[in-house]
């Protein structure tokens, strides 16, 4: 008994696979479990059966596979005209011309640029472009002038922006004179990026002496310090606004910023007195807070009332006026007699 369970246990059914011998097939045994019922042994139970079927037809399979496969490779590679289709030789031989013409001539203007209405073109519609090739006087003006036809605002900057950085001052400024939206374009952009000292000197090379010192003034009142903006307006006043209509007005600025640096600088401990609130002042605010803390100043004190008063050249409504108030908040019902 012994022995027979050995050899059972020994023994296969399973055979390997073989490329050579059409008969071979892999043979897996297939276990089943039976749902007899409870009077068959348990040795009956489980069962293997050889799948033949199954494994001869994956056998066949990889067989017709490997014939198609090898009759594939032995085709002869398809021609041209298999490729293309059934054309005219003619006809191919002159696209291929065609073809060839249109490349030598990308590659003999590949160094030459577009021409200035395309260029502008390309960059109204968001293409690419390249300005580099405008490399003569008389091409950047013809952009400048193709971009100025088209009255994109961004185009212009951008040639102008592009002249400014590759032409002589001499040139440059020879343009811009003749072409005044493209300086207008250009001064906008550089105001808005601080620039302020270059529009000043572009604006007195173009002869636009008045907006040179507006942008001037501008930048010379850009600080918080009195004593800073005191000695800029005085430079401002003799390099850009010596005939400008606002002088007097630049003058008195002046007078009034050399007045109150001194005061603000005394009060320094007066936190209650806010004395910082005069950087920026008028000339009645200023009047208002020497009237409220230094109203019986005499005259040649620099805090004094009526100096402010006759330096500036009040008038009695004014002066009253603002005086009256300020000793009324204070309570100095006296001083309103």
């Amino acid at each position: 008994m012994a022995e027979d369970d050995d050899s059972y246990w020994n023994s296969s059914s399973a055979k390997g696979f073989s490329w050579d011998d059409s008969s071979d097939s892999v043979v897996l045994p297939s276990a089943s479990i039976s749902s007899s019922s409870s009077n068959t042994p348990a040795t009956d139970l489980v069962t293997f059966e050889a799948g033949l079927s199954t494994s001869s037809q994956v056998a066949d399979r990889v067989r017709e596979a490997t014939k198609l496969i090898s009759a594939a490779a032995e085709l002869p590679e398809p021609s041209i005209s298999q490729l293309v289709g059934l054309k005219d030789v003619r006809k191919l031989e002159a696209e291929l011309l065609t073809v060839r013409k249109n490349f030598a001539k990308l590659q003999q203007d590949r160094f030459q640029p577009s021409s200035a209405t395309q260029t502008v073109q390309d960059m109204v519609l968001g293409r690419p472009f390249s300005l580099e090739g405008f490399r003569s006087l008389q091409d950047k003006e013809g952009l400048l002038d193709s971009a100025l036809e088209w009255g994109d605002g961004e185009v212009v900057l951008a040639v102008a922006i592009m002249l400014k950085n590759t032409l002589k001052r001499s040139k440059f400024l020879a343009i811009m004179s003749s072409r005044q939206e493209a300086a207008d374009q250009l001064i906008s952009h550089m105001v808005v990026r601080l620039e302020l000292r270059e529009v000043v000197d572009l604006l007195v090379s173009l002869d636009r002496s008045h907006e040179a010192g507006v942008v001037a003034y501008k930048q010379a009142v850009n600080t918080n310090s009195l004593e800073i903006r005191s000695r800029n307006l005085k430079q401002t006043l003799v390099n850009n606004l010596k005939s400008h209509l606002d002088a007097d007005l630049v003058v008195e600025q002046i007078n009034l910023s050399e007045r109150l640096a001194p005061v603000i600088n005394g009060e320094v401990g007066q936190v209650d007195r806010q004395a910082g609130s005069l950087v920026g002042a008028s000339v009645l605010k200023s009047l208002l807070y020497l009237s409220t803390h230094h109203y019986g100043a005499a005259e040649n004190l620099l805090h004094s009332p009526l100096a402010l008063r006759k330096m500036h050249r009040l008038t009695d409504k004014q002066f009253t006026w603002v005086s009256l108030r300020a000793r009324a908040v204070g309570e100095a019902w006296d001083d309103c007699l």
